[in-house]
């Protein structure tokens, strides 16, 4: 494994939840977004099927034998329809090569940790308008909570992209989608610094 381009995928996963926390902000201040602000969200919402995918293998890949494997690719893979390749007279043919979920893996290991030091994330690196802090926020013990704050993030994000307006959303959903990001951004910007790498 590269350690280069794990570093390289690292500091893009920091960018791009700087690029969202920044587009939440503009949102909550001006109370909605122009329609093509809303299409930087599609780069976030496939990082999330990343998360929910390295959740889901790092769960499961510890007991899985071969045929687990293949049904949990499957599973995260939703049911594709192949029956196309046939009528052209093609069929995929088995590939022996193992491919690791390296960006899957990191992308939930990054995820999970954001989650648990949300509630500490330090009040100077804080931005949301009202409360400064996120203290409050639970941090999810079990994988069912878990699995439902990703859900979560992907609905919020979702709503933007449709409405591009705060009007739909009710009570801390908002300032947890935001407080995730916020801190996802500083944690990566704070490891990247301990490798000497400053990608600002």
């Amino acid at each position: 494994m590269d350690p280069n381009a794990l570093l390289t995928d690292y500091a893009h996963m920091g960018h791009l939840a700087e690029s969202t926390r920044a587009l939440l902000a503009l949102l909550l201040d001006q109370g909605s977004l122009p329609p093509e602000q809303r299409d930087v969200l599609d780069e976030t919402l496939l990082h999330l099927t990343d998360v929910r995918e390295g959740l889901i293998l790092s769960l499961r890949a510890d007991a899985a034998d071969a045929r687990e494997l293949q049904d949990l690719v499957r599973y995260t893979l939703g049911a594709l329809d192949w029956s196309w390749l046939q009528e052209l007279g093609l069929e995929l043919m088995p590939d022996e090569t193992i491919y690791l979920p390296r960006l899957q893996l990191l992308a939930f290991a990054h995820s999970y940790l954001t989650l648990a030091l949300m509630p500490r994330l330090p009040r100077r690196q804080i931005t949301f308008p009202q409360p400064r802090s996120y203290a409050d926020i639970p941090v999810p013990r079990r994988p069912g909570e878990v699995l439902e704050r990703i859900e979560e993030l992907e609905r919020v994000l979702i709503r933007v992209q449709i409405r591009a307006s705060t009007d739909s959303f009710t009570g801390d959903i908002l300032r947890r989608t935001y407080g995730f990001f916020e801190t996802s951004a500083w944690l990566v910007r704070d490891h990247l610094r301990l490798f000497g790498r400053h990608d600002d």
